[in-house]
């Protein structure tokens, strides 16, 4: 597999960013904004950053983080959105964090959504997956464009989000997918909001096989089981799934190994491939669950 060259760590930047805002927006999850033009105008739907404290040793390794949205004042794109929930030393360390503290941030790096022909794109999201596909929607839609150099866009006429969670106390600002131009729906395991059960089974109520068209397509992130149900359904009604893994990763720009997935190398086999430069976004057929 050749690595594209946008994926590699020379293109990215690291600085040391202010936190313009930093609030809580669900259960567990926070939103928080840095100050950091160099990233915000390069990042694309689907790429991520890694974030660290400065000036501490513990945790020691920045996080990677997807790029929720950008933002532009008057000279161009500044802020950068990331949304996190809470598990581990490093964001429970972040929450303590206010505006006006810096981080140090190293992106954008990785792969983003390839920009694939489609009339309806359904974006699909478990857990905190929705934050690599807020952009995604917004550039298809024509309501934004990403990156120092935009690329070619072919817009889709519908969107739909479809986005499940344990409960309803872990959506967080579902509106930023309405106000670009989404169709919104949610599935709960308890069935305190929307469909009860999993996003599968909302995918089920919404679209009956005869129902999807062949010009739709699918993007999914999430947990990596939820992500393998997403492909099999997506198979099954004959629609393609491009996939952001979310591997944990220590360096971001492959050199450590450690976020390697398994992927079909085309002759019936499969190798590692590194989620963090010949990813994070891979077409679903290619993984090997």
């Amino acid at each position: 597999m050749t690595v594209p060259e946008a994926c590699f760590a020379d293109h990215a930047r690291q600085v040391r960013c202010g936190i313009v805002s930093h609030r809580q927006v669900a259960a567990g999850t926070w939103r928080i904004r840095l100050d950091c033009p160099d990233i915000a105008a390069r990042a694309m739907p689907g790429q991520f950053a890694m974030l660290r404290i400065p000036d501490r040793c513990d945790p020691l390794l920045a996080r990677p983080l997807a790029v929720y949205d950008v933002f532009a004042d008057a000279a161009g794109p500044r802020h950068a959105d990331f949304v996190y929930a809470v598990h581990g030393k490093f964001t429970t360390a972040l929450t303590q964090l206010r505006a006006g503290d810096e981080l140090v941030a190293w992106g954008p790096l990785g792969n983003g959504f390839p920009a694939r022909p489609a009339e309806h794109l359904v974006l699909v999201a478990g857990g905190i997956g929705q934050t690599a596909l807020l952009a995604l929607a917004r550039e298809r839609l024509g309501r934004a464009t990403y990156g120092t150099e935009p690329r070619p866009v072919p817009t889709v006429g519908r969107v739909s989000f479809c986005w499940g969670a344990r409960h309803a106390g872990l959506f967080g600002d579902v509106d930023d997918f309405r106000a670009a131009g989404c169709d919104v729906h949610l599935a709960t395991l308890d069935g305190s909001a929307g469909v009860r059960g999993t996003v599968v089974d909302l995918l089920d109520a919404l679209f009956a096989p005869a129902a999807l068209a062949s010009s739709a397509h699918v993007a999914c992130c999430g947990p990596e089981p939820m992500m393998a149900a997403v492909a099999r359904w997506a198979e099954g009604h004959g629609v393609g799934c491009d996939v952001s893994l979310e591997t944990p990763m220590a360096c971001g720009v492959g050199i450590c190994f450690t976020c390697v997935a398994r992927v079909r190398d085309g002759h019936g086999g499969w190798d590692y491939r590194r989620t963090c430069v010949e990813g994070p976004v891979f077409d679903a057929r290619a993984i090997e669950w």
